[in-house]
């Protein structure tokens, strides 16, 4: 059994994200899998992006946004729930005044890589 008060968290703040890593590599039993709470800021579009081996699984907690996977376009909001396979492009665009938060189940990811290819 694993618990994580996530409020000490400090985020890594990119260019068009910021993310909270709330379990890593290191504390799943299995490896190669993580847990992180994505941010999208308001009236940010994310780059667009691939991964060549890790799926991930999408959550939606707060806001909404269009999230657009291999030209699909979607209107995620609160509940709704997404799978990207290896090689599904994806990103999201946060056209609101608000932030937009997802939860991000990592499965399969490499641990010596990060194995995102941004375009």
């Amino acid at each position: 059994m694993k618990y994580k008060p996530t409020d000490n968290i400090k985020p890594t703040v990119r260019e068009d994200y910021s993310k909270k890593i709330i379990f890593d590599i290191t504390d799943l039993p299995d490896g190669g899998h993580m847990l992180q709470e994505v941010t999208i800021p308001p009236k940010t579009k994310q780059r667009s992006h691939y991964h060549e081996i890790q799926t991930e699984i999408f959550y939606i907690l707060e806001g909404e946004a269009e999230l657009i996977i291999n030209d699909q376009r979607f209107i995620a909001k609160p509940s709704d729930a997404f799978v990207c396979s290896p090689g599904d492009k994806h990103n999201i665009w946060n056209k609101s005044d608000k932030a937009f938060k997802l939860l991000v189940f990592k499965v399969n990811r490499p641990e010596d890589s990060e194995d995102s290819i941004w375009e």
